[in-house]
C-alpha cells in the first residue's frame, strides 16, 4: 500500500468514455456545419459569387462583419450569465435559437427564383440574419469555453480541446464541401436547402447540451463568490500572464480574420477566377485551412503537454507568417494549398494552446466572465479587421498587400517572443534557462514524463536529490521536474569540449578518477554548504534493462551527514529497458519521476544507518506505481 510519502498515480479515464464529452464534441460538430452553411449561403445572396465586376473579398468580409459584430455586445453578457444560469442549458437554448433563425430564413427565401443574389436593397435582410445568430453564437462561444473544464480533467484538457476543435474543423469542412456542392451561383433554390439543412443540424444537436454531465461550480459547502464583471475586470488586469494570453489571442483571430477574408482576392490576383470556379476555388482552399487545423489539433493531442507549451505557441506563431507570406507570394496552385494548410495546421497549435493554458489559470466561479472579455476583445479586433477590408478600396487586390505585412509582423513577433521566453525563467542564467526549457519541452513531447511531488523540493537551502539509476535520461526528467538547477556529479573526463556550452549552463561537480573518495566527497559537501542542489545516484551504476533498486555505496551517508542537507528521495519509472545509452535518450517512453517528502537524517545516525533509511524511502515511492 502507498504511504504518506508516495502517492498513487492512477491516469484519468479515456475521454472516449466520457459521456459529457462525447455530447459536447457531437453539438460542436452539429453547430460547426450549420455556421458554413449560413456563410456560404450569405455570400451567394450578396452576389459574392456572380457579378465579375463584384469585389468579392469586400462581401466575404462583409458577412463575417456583421456576424461577429455582435460578440462585442454580447460576449460580456454572455460570460456573466454563464456565471450565474446552468451553463448546459445556456448552451441548448442558444443552438435552438440559431436554428429557428435559420428557418426564418428559409421560409423568407422560399418562393425566390432565378440567380442566387438578391437586389441591392434586400441585403440588410441578410445582415440582420447574420447578426442575429451572432448575438447567440457570442453567448454560446464563453459558455462553451467555461464548462469544458467541468466534463474534462485538468490532465486531459489540452486534448480535449483539440479533440473538441479537430471536431469542429472535419464538420466545418464537411460544410464546406456539401454547401459548395449545394448551393449554386444561379440557383436561388439552392440557397434555400441549404439554410434548411443548417436549421435542422442546430435544432437537432442542441438537444444534446440537455444531457451534459458537467462538475459542480464550486465545492459543496463553499461560500459563492462574487460575480460581478468588475470583479472579472479587476483580475484580469491583476494577471499578466492572462492578458498575454489574452493578446496572443486578439493576434491569431485577427490573423484569420485577414487570411480567410482575402481568399478570394488571392484566387482572383493569382488565377484569375470568377463565379462558380471562383465559389469552388474558396471552398477548396478553406478546405485545406481546415485540413489544417485538423492536423494541428491531431498533433497537440500527440504531444499532450500543457506545460511548456508557450515554446510551440511561439514556435507555430512565426511558422504562420512564413506560411501567410507564401500564401500572398508565390501564384502556384500547390504552393498556394500547401500555405493554406499549414496556415491552419501552426494556426490551430496557437488556438489550441492559448485556450488551454486560460482555461487552466482561471478560477471556475469567474471562468465564464474571464471568456467573455476574452472572446470579447478578440472580436473586438476580429471586427475591426473585417470592417477595414470590407471598406477597403480596391480590395481583391490591396489584401495581397496586407498580407505580406500581416507574415512579417507575425515572424518578427514569433521570433522576439520565443527568444525573450527561453532566456527568462527560474534558472540562475540566460544559457540555462533556455536549455532547461528546451530539456523540458523534449522530456515532456518525447518521453510523456509526468512528475509527482515537485513541491517537495526546497525553494532555499542544501538539497540531496537522491534517485535510484535507472538510465542515462534521469538527470534530464529530474531536471525537467525542478525549478531549481540541479548539480550533478561526474567525471571531469567526461566534459568533453565540445558540450562546452552545456557544462558552463549546469555547472556540474568535476571529479577526478583518481582524486580519492575523501576529497571527492569534500567537494560534494562544499557544494551543498553553499546552497546548492546536487543530485546524486546512491546505487553508483545503472539498473538498465531491470528496475530493482541495487545495493548503495556508503558515501550518500557521509554526504548527508556532513552537509546537513535536506534529502529529497526519488523514484523513477517508465524510462526505456535498453542496454545502450542512446537508446535511453532517443527511443520514445513513458517516463515517470516522483519527488518524496522531504526529511534531514537523525543527528545521531551513523552514514551506514542514513543510507539504509533512504533506501527504505524509496523503496515506499516505488509503491506508488500500479499495474
Amino acid at each position: 500500500m502507498p504511504t504518506p510519502q508516495s502517492p498513487a498515480i492512477n491516469p484519468p479515464s479515456p475521454l472516449w468514455r466520457n459521456l459529457s464529452f462525447t455530447l459536447m464534441w457531437t453539438s460542436t460538430a452539429a453547430s460547426g456545419f450549420g455556421d458554413r452553411m449560413i456563410m456560404l449561403g450569405a455570400w451567394a445572396l450578396l452576389g459574392g459569387m456572380i457579378h465579375g465586376s463584384t469585389d468579392s473579398t469586400s462581401i466575404q468580409a462583409s458577412t463575417q462583419f456583421f456576424f461577429f459584430l455582435p460578440y462585442i455586445f454580447f460576449s460580456i453578457p454572455g460570460g456573466w450569465l454563464a456565471d450565474r444560469l446552468p451553463r448546459k442549458w445556456m448552451l441548448l437554448s442558444c443552438d435552438e435559437a440559431r436554428g429557428l433563425i435559420l428557418l426564418l430564413a428559409f421560409f423568407a427565401v422560399a418562393q425566390a427564383g432565378g440567380p442566387a443574389d438578391i437586389p441591392h436593397d434586400h441585403h440588410w435582410k441578410v445582415y440582420l440574419a447574420l447578426a442575429a445568430i451572432g448575438c447567440f453564437a457570442a453567448v454560446f462561444n464563453p459558455t462553451r469555453n467555461a464548462i469544458i473544464p467541468q466534463i474534462i480533467p485538468t490532465a486531459q484538457l489540452q486534448s480535449g480541446n483539440a479533440v473538441i476543435l479537430v471536431i469542429n474543423v472535419v464538420a466545418s469542412m464537411i460544410g464546406f464541401l456539401v454547401g459548395g456542392w449545394i448551393i449554386k451561383a444561379d440557383q436561388a433554390t439552392s440557397v434555400r436547402n441549404g439554410l434548411l439543412m443548417g436549421a435542422l443540424f442546430y435544432l437537432v444537436s442542441g438537444t444534446f447540451f440537455a444531457f451534459l454531465r458537467p462538475t459542480a461550480e464550486r465545492p459543496a459547502g463553499a461560500k459563492a463568490a462574487p460575480r460581478s464583471f468588475w470583479q472579472a475586470a479587476r483580475y484580469v488586469s491583476r494577471h499578466r500572464r492572462v492578458v498575454t494570453l489574452i493578446v496572443l489571442g486578439v493576434l491569431v483571430w485577427s490573423s484569420a480574420a485577414t487570411v480567410t477574408s482575402g481568399i478570394p482576392g488571392v484566387v482572383k490576383g493569382h488565377y484569375g477566377l470568377q463565379g462558380d470556379n471562383l465559389k469552388t476555388a474558396f471552398t477548396t482552399l478553406s478546405t485545406a485551412i481546415g485540413v489544417g487545423l485538423l492536423a494541428g489539433a491531431v498533433f497537440v493531442v500527440i504531444i499532450r503537454t500543457r506545460r511548456e507549451s508557450s515554446v510551440l505557441t511561439l514556435s507555430a506563431l512565426a511558422a504562420v507568417g512564413v506560411c501567410v507570406l507564401l500564401f500572398a507570394l508565390v501564384p502556384w496552385k500547390p504552393a498556394t494549398y500547401a500555405a493554406a494548410f499549414l496556415i491552419g495546421f501552426f494556426g490551430n497549435i496557437v488556438i489550441i494552446t492559448v485556450l488551454t493554458l486560460l482555461q487552466s489559470v482561471t478560477p471556475n466561479y469567474m471562468r465564464g466572465r474571464v471568456m467573455g472579455i476574452n472572446s470579447m476583445v478578440n472580436t473586438i479586433f476580429s471586427v475591426a479587421t473585417y470592417f477595414m477590408i470590407w471598406r477597403l478600396k480596391d480590395a481583391d487586390r490591396n489584401i495581397i498587400y496586407a498580407l505580406y505585412a500581416l507574415g512579417a509582423s507575425l515572424i518578427f513577433i514569433g521570433v522576439i517572443g520565443l527568444v525573450n521566453y527561453l532566456i527568462h525563467g527560474p534558472m540562475p542564467n540566460r544559457l540555462a534557462n533556455a536549455l532547461w526549457r528546451l530539456g523540458r519541452l523534449v522530456c515532456l513531447v518525447w518521453h510523456r514524463l509526468t512528475v509527482v511531488g515537485r513541491h517537495h523540493v526546497p525553494a532555499k537551502g542544501p538539497v540531496i536529490l537522491a534517485a535510484n539509476h535507472t538510465t542515462a535520461l534521469d538527470p534530464f526528467i529530474m531536471q525537467a521536474g525542478s525549478q531549481r538547477i540541479v548539480r550533478w556529479v561526474m567525471l571531469r573526463e567526461y566534459q568533453l569540449a565540445i558540450a562546452w556550452f552545456l557544462w558552463r549552463a549546469i555547472k556540474p561537480i568535476a571529479l577526478e578518477r583518481n582524486g580519492g573518495d575523501i576529497a571527492n566527497i569534500r567537494q560534494i559537501v562544499d557544494a551543498l554548504k553553499q546552497g546548492e542542489v546536487v543530485g546524486l545516484f546512491p546505487e553508483g551504476g545503472l539498473q538498465r534493462t531491470k528496475r530493482e533498486l541495487r545495493p548503495m555505496e556508503p558515501g550518500i551517508g557521509m554526504i548527508a551527514k556532513r552537509s546537513g542537507a535536506t534529502i529529497v528521495p526519488v523514484w523513477i519509472q517508465g524510462t526505456p529497458l535498453r542496454d545502450s545509452m542512446v537508446l535511453h535518450i532517443l527511443q520514445p517512453s513513458r517516463s515517470v519521476v516522483v519527488f518524496g517528502e522531504p526529511y534531514r537524517p537523525d543527528e545521531q545516525d551513523d552514514a551506514k544507518q542514513i543510507t539504509e533509511d533512504l533506501r527504505r524511502r524509496l523503496q515506499d515511492l516505488s509503491h506508488s506505481f500500479k499495474g
